[in-house]
């Protein structure tokens, strides 16, 4: 299977294998091929947020013809039950800074749906189910849940608060459900995978850079595991 693998900052890259001279520019990012033994993988490091990562996703399947999308990386945690270093793949994504702001609230539509009246259907980008179902059998240690996504880096407490409240979410990024979106139009299928880094702005916490390169190579290893299950 040829597979894409994006993530969004040099630390989160550097653990692939990468062949050097295999780098290809499209649209100011460097694709590259990297070596393992069951799939054909183009690695690109694609940039924070949405945009970039739906501009890497796009290419990776138009130009690369990838038939999976993988994130590797890390990111806030909101759950305060999950601690700095453990693994979250994305059962669901939600990209809850997009929808409809009224009377300072903001109703939060399914990305690429017009937010307007009522919501037709539910916010969030699923799992591929024989996906899930093969994680599920062959790694029963990796935790699944949801991920939100958005175009800020969290390092508000009380926002942290609310958006675990409101969304009952693990983990917080800005790549993943941009990533879903476009795979979902192109037909095939997404996996996120994030090491909790930081808890996303809890008790004034800041990112420690110890911490994140730490959780970037376990998204590495966790990665690795389930390429090594996927066919």
């Amino acid at each position: 299977m040829r597979i894409g693998i994006l993530c969004a900052i040099p630390k989160e890259i550097e653990h692939f294998d990468l062949l050097a001279d295999s780098g290809q520019k499209l649209g100011g990012r460097t694709f590259f091929k990297s070596q393992h033994s069951l799939h054909q993988l183009i690695v690109v490091e694609c940039g924070l947020g949405k945009v970039n990562a739906a501009l890497a996703s796009t290419l990776l399947i138009q130009v690369f013809e990838c038939e999976l999308l993988i994130f590797s990386g890390v990111a806030g945690g909101l759950d305060p039950q999950m601690k700095i270093g453990e693994v979250i793949v994305a059962e669901s994504l939600i990209q809850y800074d997009y929808g409809a702001l009224n009377d300072k609230e903001l109703t939060v539509y399914r990305a690429g749906n017009i937010p307007m009246g009522c919501p037709k259907n539910g916010p969030e980008f699923l799992l591929n189910q024989e996906i899930k179902a093969i994680i599920t059998a062959a790694l029963p240690d990796v935790k699944l849940g949801r991920i939100l996504t958005g175009d800020i880096f969290l390092q508000c407490e009380k926002t942290r608060e609310l958006l675990f409240e409101k969304w009952d979410a693990q983990a917080v990024e800005m790549e993943g459900g941009a990533i879903a979106q476009v795979a979902e139009q192109f037909g095939i299928s997404t996996l996120v995978v994030r090491c909790l880094s930081d808890l996303a702005g809890a008790n004034g916490e800041k990112l420690n850079s110890n911490f994140l390169k730490n959780a970037a190579e376990t998204s590495y290893q966790t990665v690795q595991r389930i390429l090594a299950v996927i066919f």
